[in-house]
């Protein structure tokens, strides 16, 4: 997936030990998808539609782009750097889910945080994006600093999304769901080693930081809809010794203090 160690004699092309890897990481890329593409039949044939699909909320945009993001960082990382990076971010992803109530409590003091997902899409797609926007031959120092956090808020963008009152089987769906669009971007991206591609990646990370500052900040700036009740009629002004109970007692005076008789019952 990554910048070879084996050059290519075609500069636009891969060198042979990274198209063999790419060749194998694209059948697991198949296998995924059609795991994936399974489970999306199954509910659709139980339910006659995908509403209820547990990976709704995984193929939304705010998710899928620092997930490409992140495989196209892999893509364009040497190969003999590319364990380090990678092991990093699982890392972050594992210790997201071991500690999501610190995350969470780190993140709450954000405005608008726990209304809108503790802003872990903005934020990986702020991550992703400033990763991209460097060359690719400086991505790996500030990598080893950011990507366990980007693992981190993939992890709780994962927990958090979780459209089923904890279904045992959407955390390792949504986990292989997640894996595979990093796959896919970066089998994707690392089958052009033409210089083109590097300017591309930049251009696709400025995006990802301008999307990202935009949609954070336009949810800390949200203002709270405050539900205002609606207006009370004034009650009618007492008349009698027993405000509020005349209409009450005139139905007693009528009818006396016992149950008037239905029609064919005796008292």
């Amino acid at each position: 997936m990554a910048g070879t160690s084996s050059r290519s004699t075609n500069p636009g092309q891969p060198g042979p030990v990274r198209r063999r890897l790419q060749v194998a990481l694209a059948v697991l890329a198949l296998a995924m998808a059609a795991a994936l593409v399974s489970t999306a039949v199954e509910t659709f044939r139980a339910q006659g539609s995908l509403d209820h699909w547990l990976l709704i909320t995984t193929f939304t945009a705010e998710r899928l782009l620092p997930l490409i993001g992140a495989g196209v960082i892999f893509a364009q990382v040497p190969l003999q750097r590319l364990p380090f990076l990678l092991i990093l971010m699982l890392l972050g992803g594992f210790s997201g889910f071991a500690h999501r109530d610190v995350l969470m409590q780190l993140l709450s003091p954000l405005p608008a945080a726990p209304t809108h997902f503790f802003l872990v899409g903005p934020i990986a797609c702020i991550i992703a994006g400033v990763l991209l926007v460097l060359p690719p031959t400086l991505r790996f120092w500030p990598g080893l600093l950011l990507m366990p956090v980007l693992g981190a808020s993939f992890a709780l963008a994962v927990d958090l999304s979780d459209p089923s009152l904890h279904d045992r089987f959407y955390l390792p769906l949504a986990v292989t769901a997640a894996l595979w669009v990093v796959l896919t971007a970066g089998v994707i991206a690392g089958s052009s080693a033409a210089p083109w591609t590097a300017i591309a990646s930049r251009v696709f990370g400025s995006w990802l930081v301008a999307i990202g500052l935009l949609y954070g900040g336009a949810y800390m700036v949200s203002k709270y809809t405050v539900l205002t009740p609606p207006p009370f009629e004034q009650p009618p002004a007492p008349t009698g010794d027993t405000p509020g109970f005349d209409a009450v007692l005139k139905s007693f005076n009528r009818w006396g203090w016992t149950r008037p008789a239905v029609t064919g019952e005796t008292r």
